[in-house]
């Protein structure tokens, strides 16, 4: 049986320098930190049905810091024959154009057609279907700006002509409260 690891928000998976293990992104989205003294750069995302850590099929070290940008689920990878490394090396490499691709597409231009195709590759399942989002899912608009890179302030604003967030209404005194109603 394949190891299987869960991660919560924000839990790290690993390290850069620590020895490497070849993951399958089962469910969530991972993120690739180069880590300095001064600073925490996003390199890249990784989302359902992509590779992380390929660094394990050159007994690498991991190079950057991984941690879960949203609840995941993780499936350890076995290389151990030649034709399973060779895919995965196959696999790894249209991967990461893949994923450049989607940096700079999240990355540049209007902040709407932004944030909407980063919502998009969050929505994606990993056998390339797609599922509806709630809001409770993503990760929190200071992550989306980083991602995106603009201010929370604007991530809050297009976010919310995409997916209009729940308020709680005030109730009068001596009622529970309680009742949800959509902001306009």
């Amino acid at each position: 049986m394949k190891n299987t690891t869960r991660l919560t928000h924000g839990q790290l998976l690993a390290s850069a320098g620590e020895s490497a293990t070849l993951w399958r992104v089962k469910e969530g989205v991972l993120r690739l930190d180069q880590v300095t003294h001064d600073a925490t750069i996003l390199v890249q995302l990784a989302f359902p049905g992509d590779l992380v850590g390929v660094e394990a099929l050159c007994a690498e070290p991991y190079a950057y810091t991984i941690s879960a940008l949203t609840s995941c689920k993780l499936v350890a990878q076995s290389v151990e024959y030649d034709f399973n490394r060779f895919a995965a090396v196959a696999q790894g490499f249209m991967q990461q154009q893949d994923r450049t691709r989607d940096m700079m597409r999240m990355r540049t231009g209007p902040v709407r057609e932004r944030l909407a195709y980063f919502l998009k590759l969050l929505s994606q399942n990993a056998d390339g279907s797609s599922r509806k989002l709630e809001r409770s899912e993503l990760p929190s608009q200071k992550e989306i700006a980083v991602i995106l890179d603009v201010a929370s302030e604007t991530v809050c604003r297009e976010l919310n002509a995409f997916m209009p967030a729940k308020v709680y209404k005030r109730a009068p005194r001596g009622e529970a409260v309680g009742s949800l109603a959509m902001a306009a």
